[in-house]
């Protein structure tokens, strides 16, 4: 895919826009290749799907005004496929779940300042955690259970980096930095939720209980970790306890309490599931009033999704993409050797060397030390000088995704941390 990726570039912009490759498809490779690409102090992680505002990086960038902030993420929501705006059950049915997303990472981010993961849609990060050889190492080396390669689960791995190694982590949700991403508009949407739980599955048990950082830093984002692996079994267990306790009433019936009818107890618990899942969306519908009509397929989809988080949690082995052709599942790191290993002529060399422990602990505590320099610098300088560039203003150019209420709404509105 070089040559028409380069060929596109060269239309665009050739000075600006550097294409890079790598051996075999891997996404923790490329990532790898494109951090010690990047010469800027913020290097910023986009999906090829990912549609910016024109305020985007300006809000993003506000955040690391914080000198321990090391990586900053966005709200999302989901743009049509089609270019007539509409959209398939599908692309409703991820809206839904972005906007419940979108609560819980801004939640979490005022509660007790942590976050459950920073999207690889789009996620900005400090180059100089990400050029450290010990974070690399462990990067293209990433196994589950020490058998399995991860491929994907890229931004839960950075997310948890960013916790255990002291750097704090925020999700700017406010209207100039949301991102717009498209969603698959047909039941391979299915597969990729699919993805998502295995990486949800293994980066938690991995935070919760092998590194525990969570627990100390961020409790609250820790709390709704547990939350979420209890949650298939409590949603499930819901009209299994109805279904009891409509086949035992009229055993237990006397002549203050008759028992009810089957209907009436099936109508009412629906009605109750469905009014709950409509005040949570709320913020959805005020949007998209029109996405209505996919209430009752997103109650159906919940239960499907429980089910499919205790099969994921059986399958926590199967490291596959599953919806992107042509990526395997080998190791990010061996593919790096096997490339390095070919000579022009294309033998294959003999030496391969891998990074030992001690090595690894001895470049992790120069680099831990070059981020205290770091920072010890950066605050020298902010007492010499208080004044940050916040305000700068982004080029305004016509934008499908810019109405004139953002307009008004951004010349109005000061630059912070929403």
């Amino acid at each position: 895919m070089r040559e028409p990726l380069q060929e596109l570039a060269n239309e665009v912009d050739p000075s600006r826009i550097s294409v890079r490759t790598v051996p075999k498809a891997n996404k923790r490779l490329q990532m790898v290749e494109g951090v010690n690409a990047t010469t800027t102090e913020i290097l910023v992680f986009a999906d090829d799907d990912a549609i910016w505002k024109p305020t985007m990086l300006d809000y993003i960038l506000a955040c690391f005004e914080d000198l321990q902030m090391g990586g900053v993420g966005t709200s999302q929501t989901v743009h049509a496929v089609d270019p007539n705006g509409h959209q398939t059950l599908w692309e409703i049915l991820a809206g839904y779940r972005l906007t419940s997303r979108n609560i819980e990472i801004a939640a979490s981010t005022h509660i007790d300042g942590g976050i459950c993961c920073l999207s690889g849609r789009t996620a900005a990060y400090r180059t100089l955690i990400l050029k450290d050889p010990a974070f690399q190492y462990c990067f293209t080396n990433d196994l589950w259970r020490g058998r399995y390669p991860l491929n994907s689960g890229d931004d839960k791995f950075l997310t948890r980096w960013m916790h255990s190694h002291g750097w704090n982590t925020y999700a700017q949700v406010c209207k100039e930095a949301e991102l717009f991403s498209t969603f698959k508009n047909n039941w391979r949407f299915i597969k990729q939720v699919l993805r998502w739980t295995r990486n949800t599955w293994r980066s938690d048990f991995r935070s919760l209980f092998t590194e525990r950082y969570i627990w100390r830093r961020h409790p609250y984002v820790a709390f709704t970790m547990v939350d979420k692996i209890f949650n298939p079994l409590t949603l499930l267990a819901g009209p299994i306890l109805v279904a009891t306790f409509a086949s035992l009433q009229e055993s237990r019936a006397g002549p203050t309490n008759p028992p009810l009818p089957a209907w009436n107890i099936a109508v009412s618990y629906i009605i109750w599931l469905l009014v709950t899942r409509f005040l949570k969306l709320i913020p959805h519908f005020l949007k998209r009033p029109q996405d209505i009509w996919v209430l009752p397929c997103w109650l159906i989809f919940n239960y499907y999704f429980a089910i499919m988080k205790i099969y994921a949690l059986f399958t926590l082995h199967v490291t596959a993409w599953g919806t992107r052709a042509g990526i395997g599942t080998e190791l990010a790191a061996d593919i790096k050797q096997q490339g390095e290993a070919n000579d022009d002529n294309g033998d294959v060399k003999i030496e391969m060397s891998q990074m030992d422990p001690q090595q690894h602990q001895r470049q992790l505590q120069q680099q831990q030390q070059q981020i205290q320099e770091y920072r010890n610098s950066a605050i020298h300088n902010d007492s010499d000088n208080n004044d940050y560039p916040v305000n700068q203003s982004t080029t305004q150019q016509k934008d499908p995704f810019w109405s004139s209420e953002d307009e008004h709404h951004h010349q109005t509105q000061p630059l912070v941390n929403a």
